[in-house]
């Protein structure tokens, strides 16, 4: 098992890039071994992913799903379909699996795959505010942004495990005013992304002043953006936004 931990980790590191051995430290303590898929000769890893418990929550209650993350292919491995077969076979456990692509080009090769284009996002970027005084903003924890967020989404939507969801608090959080918005952000320099906006975007300028950003991104879903990721066997609507990419 110890092989293989450091093959698939020297491939997602290939991949991926990034020398943040405290974040890989801390995703592949969470994603293996259960949930790794991987095709593999001699040992080797040629194509992997992470299948990684979620969840969709529709009118009538929960549907398990899964959330397909860190899709990649040994380069000496490529235009071999390993990819595309390791993606049919995780499809094919019947479970709704959704992905954000790496990058727009990568949608054509997905839909390819078998996954079709989800959850319209528009990304909104600006300036902070000068100040935030007389803004109540609360942090909060993994299990409380994940109970905040339910009010103003309406089902379908995907929601990750409180510990899965826990990851991107080693680069950021999550934070909000009752009533008012919910947002889960990492820190970028000088700059806060808000991974899952929701809410009222007059607060985002101060929000960003409140964690000490210059600027910010924020992302938030809209039936007039463009698709943040792809997805099967899911039901029509779905809304998935979180991403820890």
């Amino acid at each position: 098992m110890m092989e293989l931990y450091r093959a698939c980790r020297a491939l997602y590191e290939t991949a991926f890039g990034g020398a943040d051995d405290a974040w890989n430290d801390a995703l592949f303590r969470h994603v293996m071994p259960d949930c790794l898929r991987v095709i593999a000769k001699d040992e080797k890893p040629q194509s992997m992913l992470f299948s990684i418990p979620y969840a969709i929550c529709e009118a009538g209650g929960t549907r398990e799903a899964r959330y397909l993350y860190a899709v990649a292919t040994d380069p000496d491995c490529r235009g071999q379909g390993l990819a595309t077969a390791l993606l049919s076979r995780v499809i094919a456990e019947g479970y709704p699996v959704f992905l954000r692509p790496s990058s727009p080009s990568l949608f054509a090769f997905y839909q390819n795959a078998g996954l079709l284009p989800v959850s319209p996002v528009l990304t909104e970027v600006g300036a902070a505010a000068e100040s935030c005084a007389g803004t109540a903003f609360l942090s909060l924890t993994p299990g409380e942004y994940l109970s905040a967020r339910a009010a103003f989404l309406k089902p379908p939507f995907a929601t990750p495990t409180e510990d899965f969801l826990s990851l991107g608090y080693l680069t950021g959080g999550a934070l909000g005013v009752p009533g008012e918005f919910v947002a889960f952000y990492e820190r970028r320099g000088t700059e806060v992304c808000f991974k899952e906006w929701l809410g009222n975007l007059d607060f985002a300028p101060r929000a960003a002043a409140f964690l000490g950003a210059a600027r910010y991104e924020l992302r938030t879903p809209s039936p007039t953006g463009t698709p943040f990721g792809v997805a099967a066997n899911c039901p029509e609507g779905l809304t998935f936004l979180i991403a820890l990419d």
